[in-house]
């Protein structure tokens, strides 16, 4: 068994998972973070939630980690993920990070933005989430 690369940790404020990596990321590494998001991913399942992380370094996963993140995005935008809101720190090749993590997130579906500062990444969010209650309530009355 391959050894995992990269670090992944979680916590939860509210309605938000945040997430700190480091990376890169390979699949041995993906299935280790998955055991370790469950309870948060428990408390905020089937809710609207959204998910703020910081990733330092080198940001790229593997293909079949990426895989398995897509997969993973899929299942949680049924049970509730509304947005993801990025903030890279001191990668090597910006552009480059950016580009592979927004194909990741488009693949799945996902809502994706890129920030430089968490205020802004927080606020975005916070007004993804609001907006999908909103559309939620409305949807309901009809």
């Amino acid at each position: 068994m391959r050894e995992a690369h990269g670090s992944i940790e979680f916590s939860l404020n509210g309605q938000i998972m945040e997430i700190e990596g480091t990376g890169p990321w390979n699949l041995e590494q993906m299935e280790d973070s998955g055991s370790a998001a469950a309870p948060i991913l428990d408390q905020l399942l089937d809710s609207p939630w959204g998910v703020v992380a910081t990733f330092h370094g080198e940001t790229f996963y593997t293909e079949d980690a990426a895989k398995q993140l897509i997969e993973w995005l899929k299942v949680e935008k049924q049970r509730g993920r509304v947005a993801t809101a990025l903030i890279l720190t001191h990668a090597s090749v910006p552009e480059l990070a950016k580009w592979h993590l927004s194909q990741i997130y488009i693949q799945a579906g996902e809502t994706v933005q890129i920030f430089a500062e968490k205020d802004e990444a927080l606020s975005w969010l916070k007004q993804k989430i609001a907006e999908y209650e909103q559309q939620a309530a409305v949807e309901n009355h009809l």
